[in-house]
Order: C-alpha cells, then structure tokens, then sequence
C-alpha cells in the first residue's frame, strides 16, 4: 500500500495536468454547446481519474517486477538472474542497469581478490608468529641449560632478548586471533593469582632491569576466562607498567570489592585529555619520550580482548602520579 501511496504521489503532477486539460476542453465544449457540457464534461473527468490511476497501477505492477528481479540479482549476481533483470528494463534504463551490473560485477572480482590476498596474508603472518616460537624456545632452552656457564650479564642480556622477542611474536598472535572470523578462545575456571604469577615471570628480566618492586595481594579469587587470553591482556598492563615507569618503580595487583582487579603502578602516567583514547589502535599520546616510540597496539589488543571475554576495564591515571587499571570480572562459584 505505501508503495502504492508513494507512486501516485510521484505522478500526481499528471493527475493535475490532466484535470487542467479537462478543464480546458469542458470550457470549449460549453462555448460551442452548452447542452453537451453538462453530459460530456463528467466522463471526460471520470475518464481521465481511471486512466491515472490505471497506469498506476501498471507501473506498480512493473516496478514490483523489476525490484524482484533487482533483488534476486544482488543475491545471485549471475548471467541469468541479469537477462532477467534487464527484461524488465527499456530503453535508456536497459542500457544504464546493464552498465551498472557489469561495474558492481567488476567491483565485486575485485573485493574477492583483495579478500583472498588478505587471508593469504594474515595466515601467512601467523604462521611466521607460530615459527618464531620455535627459536624463542631453542633460547630458552639454552639459556636454562648453560645458565651456571654463563656470566650474570650474559644471562639477563639473553632473557632480556628472549622477553622482547616473546611479547612481539605474541602480541602479533593476538591480534591475529581477534580479527580473525572465528575465535578460539577455550573459557574455564581460572586462579587470578597462578595468571599473575605467570605474567610476572614472563617479564622478570625486564622488571628485573627496571628495579621493580611487585606487590602481589591477590589471594584465592577466581575468573572464568580464555587463559592465553587473559595473560596476554594482564601482560599488556605489566608491559606498560615497565614502559613508563619513573624512579623506585612499583606495581601492584590487589582485589578490590568481590569481582575488580586493580593493577596499578606509580608511573609517569598518562594526561586526563589522553584517557578517553588509550584503547584506540595506534593511540600513543605525548606523556613522555617513551610514548614516542609505542606502537599504540598493546592496551588496544587488550581491550579486545576483554570484550570477547565479557570483562570490562576502567582506567585512572594523572601525569606523573601513575597509572591504575581495573578489571571487572563475573563472578564465579568456587
């Protein structure tokens, strides 16, 4: 009905020219024969009111047609559903919808191109990520193997290596998984404190370097998440912490309320005007010359990540007074 409504809206304005052209001949036929007006003016303008609505009624019944034929084509842009298309068309818009469908047709090899070129692409980049693993862990191995051997120096410029070779390879990883079309994230029961004490031995060297003191106050509590994925996220929040921090650096995990983990640092910290910002990918902002060279991916991965975890996170922080995160979780039965 609407679209019937919206057609003679459309071609009201021959509607009225047609009235008007009655108009004009009722006035003739009553100058030349005044008892023929009375008879003849009538149908004339009955005439015309059918005949309106009539070819209405025919250009709805075409446009219904052709839209079918329109939708059926975009969901199946093939040869056949085209000739159909273009049966219902004339003329100029024969000849415009055929142009049209040949553009969105090259538009579409195109897109499926640069589709397949990215897939192709980010497997290749994880499977690169997969194959950096395996010398990451041939280092590992060594450096355990010949730790006695080898002088202190040697040892922490090796893990220090190790570290930051570890985070980059992961950190590709991750994002990888939080673009791809689907996630393989496995969700279970997990002890916040065992996570914490994964993520602080694998920056030990670093915190090590930077003369950290970490203060963990987090006792039992439990959190059911994707395990690569939440100490990827915690890594991120102890990776900055190390980034940025200032003089006799400290960082804290504590449990706040039933279900908030706060990890918080007495860093640099960041600018009130930068907070709204930091999740945002590529997002670096200008405390500091140590933010000059970030990449702005770390908090934003994290972020994604807490997202697909169901987590939510909530920042404080004022420059040159630290930096504190906040991690609401659901709560969990133990």
């Amino acid at each position: 009905m609407k679209q019937y409504l919206s057609i003679l809206r459309a071609h009201l304005p021959w509607l009225i020219f047609a009235l008007a052209g009655d108009l004009f001949f009722a006035a003739m036929l009553w100058i030349t024969d005044a008892r023929a007006f009375t008879m003849l003016t009538l149908s004339i303008v009955l005439f015309s009111i059918l005949g309106f609505f009539l070819v209405c009624a025919l250009i709805l019944m075409s446009e219904r047609r052709m839209t079918q034929a329109l939708s059926e084509y975009l969901k199946n842009p093939d040869e056949a559903h085209l000739q159909i298309l273009l049966s219902n068309l004339k003329g100029a818009e024969k000849a415009r919808a055929k142009e049209l469908c040949e553009q969105i047709s090259q538009k579409d090899a195109r897109l499926s191109h640069e589709i397949a070129r990215s897939g192709d692409y980010e497997e290749y980049v994880e499977a690169w990520a997969h194959e950096a693993k395996t010398p990451i862990a041939l280092l590992t191995m060594i450096l355990d193997n010949n730790r006695d051997t080898m002088e202190p120096e040697m040892v922490y410029k090796v893990e220090y290596v190790r570290a930051r070779l570890s985070e980059s390879v992961e950190q590709m990883l991750q994002y990888s998984r939080i673009k791809g079309e689907r996630k393989d994230y496995l969700f279970e029961k997990l002890s916040i404190r065992e996570i914490l004490d994964e993520v602080v031995e694998d920056y030990r060297p670093l915190l090590v370097e930077k003369n950290f003191t970490v203060i963990n106050d987090v006792k039992e509590e439990m959190i059911y998440a994707d395990h690569r994925g939440l100490r990827y996220m915690l890594g991120q929040f102890v990776s900055n912490s190390i980034k940025y921090c200032s003089e006799d650096p400290q960082i804290v995990f504590r449990i706040e309320g039933e279900n908030h983990l706060v990890v918080e640092d007495n860093g640099i910290g960041v600018k009130k005007s930068d907070l709204p910002f930091i999740f945002e990918r590529g997002f670096t902002g200008n405390t500091g010359q140590a933010r000059k060279k970030a990449t702005g991916m770390g908090l934003y991965l994290a972020s994604k990540l807490a997202e697909d975890m169901n987590l939510k996170l909530f920042v404080t922080s004022e420059t040159g007074k630290g930096f504190q995160i906040v991690v609401q979780y659901p709560m969990v039965e133990l």
